[in-house]
């Protein structure tokens, strides 16, 4: 079963050595992978969450120095508010100095505003991202070497070494939760749903399996400790999980029995005491949760 760790890279607490602790206190207690989130310059109504924060691509190329083991990557990055080539290149780049352990989620993106100060194409941005999508696969095979694609927002004909690292290069997956994210991640091979409650995941899951029997779903969601069983809210007021170890767990069960095969788990980032959750979680909650379905 994968397990991640949401890393605060945002928040009136964003400091870069707090930031570098998580990761290593996740690398030692056992978790698979960490993960930043991506915003660039959001609008004032969204400032209260996301208007401080470090860029996710810089964030993981500081982490890689910090870090041996630990898979490192954005949930999720939002490729069509970016250079979409650009932010290739860079995942590229990543994946030499992380010595291959590059895996990052990709999103259409949901706010307007922050397109719309970026100069990027809202209306257009699914269809963008499918196009990148299959653009990428085609690079990675080709790589190191001359490079070429032709398609209707991608027209790539150059040089792009050095060689990838890991081989078929960065992992990538498919955030989000409407049926054109199903139809990507079934290309992908894996989906990456934020909050999703455990009857809203099982349909949207065996119908992925339908398009792709041996895709992986990978769940975001926050998990808070706390003495008695609560309804749990995240920073945005999305569904989450709060309780103790053994309840967590439980939880975490129905997921698994509804089509997951891992998490990618908001220890509350921004609060103190982030590492003694990691470390909390790893010993308290990860032994009680059963291995994730065979494919």
């Amino acid at each position: 079963m994968h397990l991640g760790l949401i890393l605060p890279n945002y928040g009136e607490s964003l400091d870069a050595e707090r930031l570098a602790a998580a990761a290593v206190a996740a690398e030692e207690a056992g978790f698979d992978s960490a993960w930043v989130t991506d915003h660039v310059i959001v609008p004032e109504e969204h400032a209260r969450v996301y208007g401080t924060i470090a860029e996710a691509l810089v964030m993981l190329g500081f982490l890689a120095a910090r870090t041996t083991q630990l898979e490192l990557g954005v949930s999720a990055l939002v490729v069509p508010q970016r250079n979409p080539l650009v932010a290739l290149k860079q995942l590229t780049t990543l994946d030499l100095l992380s010595g291959g352990r590059i895996v990052t989620a990709v999103a259409a993106g949901w706010m307007e505003g922050e397109f719309r100060t970026l100069g990027a194409d809202f209306a257009g941005r699914g269809q963008l991202l499918n196009e990148w999508l299959q653009m990428v696969r085609s690079v990675f095979e080709q790589m190191p070497g001359r490079v070429r694609f032709d398609g209707e927002h991608f027209r790539v004909d150059g040089w792009l070494a050095p060689a990838l690292v890991r081989p078929g290069g960065p992992e990538l997956w498919v955030a989000g939760v409407s049926r054109a994210t199903l139809r990507r991640a079934a290309i992908s091979g894996v989906w990456h749903p934020v909050a999703l409650k455990p009857d809203e995941l099982r349909p949207l899951a065996a119908e992925l399996r339908d398009q792709r029997a041996d895709s992986r779903v990978i769940l975001r969601i926050g998990v808070r400790f706390l003495g008695e069983p609560d309804h749990g809210r995240d920073e945005r007021g999305r569904h989450a999980i709060a309780g103790p170890p053994q309840w967590i767990a439980e939880r975490l069960e129905e997921y698994v029995d509804a089509g997951a095969d891992g998490f990618v788990v908001n220890l509350d980032y921004d609060s103190p005491g982030l590492e003694e959750r990691v470390a909390q979680f790893a010993q308290d909650v990860r032994p009680l949760l059963p291995a994730a379905r065979l494919v």
